[in-house]
């Protein structure tokens, strides 16, 4: 049963670290006795360019990068379009969105664009929720990027538009747990043509290429159509790992990012396409660029990675660069590039990001969880959890110190990563007393760009640990029913925490 409540507020509350932050100690020299040497200096192949900051929540949903604009979509802010010749992204246009009852005027939705460089066309979408209940799509002339011109709209009646493609007026959308449905423009009318409603499916985001359109779809993997007629075909549907949400096509393959990672199919003959390799990256895949031939970049919400996929079999990571925000760790929803200036677009939830990108062989440090938790630990009964210290770069990582708080000692403190490679490392908590402790662990290498990285750390923290009963409660979820812990006792519950704004 999935019991769908929204409890993010009250559950941070509950768990409040209540206790002064500890610090992990500062690195020591990376010339430490025993410890091994850096094989010498290496570059950054993501220089940072600057950043296009609101200092407030806009949640940057989808991002399309065309020449030297940017079509960002955002939670709050509607379509906002920047200017990016520069090296930090300049806003030309925001919160565009239709009018009358579709949009809220002051916190306008929305999730995905498409866009038609040889119209200057853009579509951009919003699934419906409580702020924007009715779903719909718009069209815009963005000639004049300043002046966006709403050329018509559509609204469908059997669900919500999960993403959608444009080709001169003839637009097709993802329809969320109906399949894709093709549209068309004439004069200021958006009109349904054609559906191809498939079973089981989960429509998420469709691309074009030529007459070939891919779907990325969350149950079946990817569908690929003919849509040289006004009927789309389905031609194939290839089953994949994980749930599917975005997919590139270039040349004769498609790149789809699920939850599973990164799938590469050959798609040169649509009807019987082939599966050269499905690959786990080190975040949640949510949204692709490319970034060059046979390379592309990921928005994997803890950092942006790249991917030399030339070899099917054996991709090659690029970099692996956080995107720095407002707080004390990554959240990248959503990225763009433009592959012949060599930029790349990462957006978060209240700024977007531009980088230069350089390919340039060198380490690049990860860790692994994101948060080092132990529950509660008594005194001179320590316990211990496991660090992932992982290089994703191309050449060794060389780690010359981890250093954690007082009460904190690790197994390793300098050692070397191959390539595709990690090492485990022990973290011993031994507490001094049952306060609480809110500290972290510091890992410091030669990554050019990133060389000390920390993990936060917490133990004897206020609310629930892992195995403790639950307790009794009573909420109300978002149709209006009751869940109590007696109501689900012997089932299988699972919590949704998330947020409604």
């Amino acid at each position: 049963m999935n019991a769908r409540v929204p409890l993010f507020a009250v559950l941070l509350a509950a768990c409040t670290v209540e206790g002064d932050p500890g610090a992990a100690a500062p690195c020591r020299s990376a010339a430490r006795a025993g410890c091994p040497s850096s094989p010498g200096v290496t570059v950054d192949p993501m220089q940072p360019l600057g950043r296009a900051n609101t200092n407030t929540f806009i949640e940057i949903t989808d991002i399309v990068a065309h020449g030297d604009l940017a079509y960002v979509c955002t939670a709050v802010r509607g379509l906002s379009i920047f200017d990016t010749s520069g090296e930090a992204p300049a806003l030309l246009v925001e919160k565009v969105a239709p009018g009358g009852n579709l949009s809220n005027s002051q916190f306008p939705r929305c999730q995905h664009v498409g866009f038609d460089p040889d119209t200057s066309r853009i579509v951009i979408t919003n699934r419906g929720d409580e702020v924007q209940p009715n779903p719909w799509l718009a069209v815009y002339d963005v000639s004049d990027p300043r002046r966006p011109e709403v050329l018509g709209g559509w609204s469908p009646a059997f669900g919500s538009i999960e993403g959608v493609a444009i080709r001169g007026s003839r637009i097709f959308a993802a329809v969320h747990g109906q399949g894709l449905v093709a549209l068309e423009l004439a004069g200021d009318e958006v009109t349904e043509t054609a559906r191809a409603l498939e079973e089981g499916t989960d429509a998420w985001q469709p691309v074009l290429r030529n007459d070939l359109l891919a779907l990325a779809d969350g149950e079946a993997g990817l569908r690929l159509y003919d849509v040289s007629a006004g009927d789309p075909q389905l031609l194939s549907t290839v089953a994949l790992t994980g749930s599917s949400r975005d997919v590139l096509l270039e040349d004769d393959r498609a790149y789809v990012a699920s939850s599973g990672g990164i799938a590469i199919v050959d798609v040169a003959d649509p009807n019987a396409p082939v599966v050269l390799g499905e690959h786990p990256v080190s975040g949640s895949a949510l949204d692709l660029a490319q970034l060059g031939p046979r390379q592309i970049v990921v928005a994997e919400w803890d950092a942006l990675r790249g991917y030399d996929l030339t070899d099917p079999a054996e991709p090659v990571p690029l970099f692996s660069e956080t995107v720095p925000t407002d707080d004390t760790f990554s959240r990248v929803l959503a990225v763009g590039a433009v592959a012949d200036r060599a930029r790349v677009f990462g957006g978060e939830w209240t700024g977007l990001h531009a980088f230069a990108f350089s390919p340039s062989p060198g380490p690049e440090l990860d860790l692994s969880p994101s948060s080092l938790q132990f529950g509660n630990v008594q005194p001179s009964d320590p316990d211990a959890r496991v660090l992932l210290v992982s290089n994703s770069g191309t050449r060794p990582l060389t780690v010359h110190d981890v250093t954690g708080s007082a009460d904190v000692t690790v197994d390793e403190t300098c050692f070397v990563v191959e390539p595709g490679r990690s090492r485990a490392i022990e973290v011993q908590l031994d507490p001094s007393s049952t306060a609480p402790i809110q500290s972290s662990v510091r890992v410091c290498s030669d990554d050019p760009d990133e060389p000390n990285l920390e993990v936060p750390l917490t133990a004897n923290v206020s609310g629930l640990a892992v195995g403790d009963p639950a307790p009794a409660f009573a909420l109300q979820d978002l149709e209006g029913n009751t869940w109590t812990l007696a109501d689900l006792e012997g089932k299988v519950a699972v919590l949704a925490y998330f947020a409604t704004f």
